[in-house]
C-alpha cells in the first residue's frame, strides 16, 4: 500500500485527530517512503522491513488511543440552552460514566458531569433492558422532539426515576435552584431516555471545591409519606433539611478541584435610558458559560405614565385585578433586543441571552465567549442594526 492510499484509508475509517498528531505521523509517513524511494531498485522488490512494519504499527496504535482519548462527545452541549456545541474548556471541566446501577431491569448511569463555579451539569440515562423499541423521537413514525407519556410511563412501571425534589451534595440536601433547566430525551438505544440538567448551584450559595459526593434521587421511587416531616422528623437535621436517604438514591463523587478559575468583573457603570437605568454589577467569565447580571432602576414617573396608559395591572375578564404593573413591563423590550457586542457593536456571540428579569433584575446567560474583546457590551440589536446609544458595558 502506498502513501496516498494509506491516508485514504486513515480518512475513510478513524474519525479526525488533533492537527499536530495529524503531521507528525504525515511527517513519518513521507520520511519513510522517501527512505524507500533512495534505496537502489532491483528488479524483484523486496517487503518492507520487519522494523518499518513495526513503527507503521506503533503509529496506527498510538493513533488509536490519542483519537479514543479525544473523541469523548460532550453530548450535554448539543441540546441544552445555551449551547451550541461543545466550549473550548470542556474538557477542563467535565468527566464521564460515574457511576452505573442496575435496579428493576433499568441500568442507570451517570454519563457526563462538570462544575465550573457555578453551574452543575448532569447526564444520566435510564436503560430499560426489557424494553426493545427505541424512545422518544426515535420511535418508529414519531417526528416530533422529545419524549411521549408513554415513554415516561414505561420508566414509572418499573418503579425507577426521579422521586423527591432535592439533590445531595456531601451528604447536605439542596432543593433544585433557582434557573436550573433540563430536558429529557430518547434514544436510537432501545429502552434508553436521557436526562440533561444545569443546576444553578450559585443560586444556594453552594460553591464546589476538590472531591465532592453527589446522591440523586434517581433509582428505585420511595414513598413521599415515608419522608414527611411531621410524620418521621427523626429523618431531619437540626436545620430542618432531610437527611441522606438509605434507598432509591445513586451517588458519584465528582473532582471539582481542576476547573479554571473564573474571571469575575463588575463594571458598575450605569446607562441611563428614557425610562431607566440599566448597570452590569456583575459579569462571570467560566471555561463552559458567561453570567451577566444587570441591575435596573425605573423611573417612578415612568411607570406612574405607563399606569395612565394601560390601567393600574393586568386584570381578568370580570376586571378583578390580578397583578399591579411594576416596572418590568417597561424594561422587557429593552432587555429583549439585548445581544452581546463589542466596542464597536460587532455581535460578538449569538447563543444564550435573557435567562430572567424582574423590574430591578436581569440575568444574561451565553456559553464562554472565547478570546474575550477588550470592551463588551450588551446592547439592543434590531434588524442587524445595533444601537451603542442605548447600551450598557460589561467589561
Amino acid at each position: 500500500m502506498n502513501e496516498t492510499k494509506l491516508k485514504q484509508r486513515l480518512v475513510q475509517e478513524l474519525p479526525p485527530v488533533p492537527e499536530s498528531f495529524h503531521l507528525a505521523v504525515t511527517g513519518t509517513l513521507n520520511r519513510l517512503v522517501a527512505e524507500e524511494q533512495t534505496k537502489p531498485q532491483e528488479k524483484k522488490r523486496n517487503p518492507i522491513p520487519m522494523r518499518r512494519v513495526l513503527l507503521l504499527a506503533a503509529l496506527l496504535v498510538l493513533a488509536l488511543a490519542t483519537m479514543a482519548a479525544a473523541a469523548i462527545h460532550w453530548q450535554i452541549f448539543d441540546h441544552l440552552w445555551p449551547f451550541a456545541g461543545a466550549p473550548n474548556g470542556a474538557d477542563q471541566v467535565m468527566h464521564s460514566h460515574l457511576a452505573q446501577v442496575t435496579v428493576n431491569n433499568v441500568e442507570i448511569t451517570v454519563e457526563e458531569a462538570g462544575y465550573d463555579g457555578r453551574s452543575l451539569l448532569l447526564v444520566y440515562s435510564y436503560r430499560m433492558l426489557d424494553v426493545d423499541t427505541p424512545l422518544g423521537m426515535y420511535r418508529e413514525g414519531k417526528t416530533g422532539p422529545g419524549v411521549t407519556q408513554e415513554d415516561m410511563q414505561l420508566l414509572s412501571d418499573h418503579n425507577v426515576g426521579w422521586w423527591i425534589d432535592h439533590i445531595w451534595i456531601d451528604g447536605k440536601a439542596m432543593d433544585m435552584p433557582a434557573n436550573s433547566y433540563g430536558d429529557t430525551s430518547g434514544s436510537i438505544t432501545p429502552g434508553k431516555l436521557t436526562e440533561r440538567w444545569v443546576y444553578r448551584l450559585d443560586n444556594e450559595g453552594i460553591a464546589l471545591n476538590g472531591p465532592v459526593e453527589i446522591a440523586l434521587p434517581i433509582g428505585q421511587r420511595q414513598s413521599l409519606a415515608e419522608y414527611s416531616r411531621r410524620d418521621h422528623p427523626e429523618k431531619y437535621d437540626d436545620d430542618g433539611s432531610l437527611m441522606l436517604p438509605d434507598a432509591g438514591m445513586v451517588t458519584f463523587t465528582l473532582d471539582t478541584a481542576h476547573h479554571s478559575p473564573m474571571a469575575v468583573t463588575e463594571p458598575n457603570e450605569p446607562a441611563k435610558m428614557q425610562d431607566f437605568t440599566a448597570t452590569v454589577t456583575e459579569a462571570a467569565f467560566s471555561p463552559l458559560m458567561s453570567y451577566i447580571t444587570l441591575a435596573m432602576d425605573v423611573s417612578p414617573d415612568a411607570l406612574a405614565a405607563y399606569k395612565a396608559a394601560f390601567g393600574e395591572g393586568f386584570c381578568d375578564s370580570d376586571g378583578n385585578l390580578i397583578y399591579s404593573y411594576d416596572g418590568s413591563e417597561i424594561v422587557a423590550p429593552w432587555l429583549f433586543a439585548l445581544q452581546l457586542v463589542d466596542g464597536a457593536g460587532n455581535v460578538v456571540i449569538t447563543e444564550g441571552g435573557n435567562n430572567g428579569y424582574s423590574a430591578t433584575w436581569a440575568e444574561f446567560v451565553y456559553p464562554a465567549v472565547n478570546d474575550l474583546p477588550a470592551e463588551l457590551w450588551l446592547a439592543p440589536v434590531e434588524n442587524g442594526q445595533t444601537d451603542m446609544s442605548r447600551a450598557v458595558r460589561v467589561r
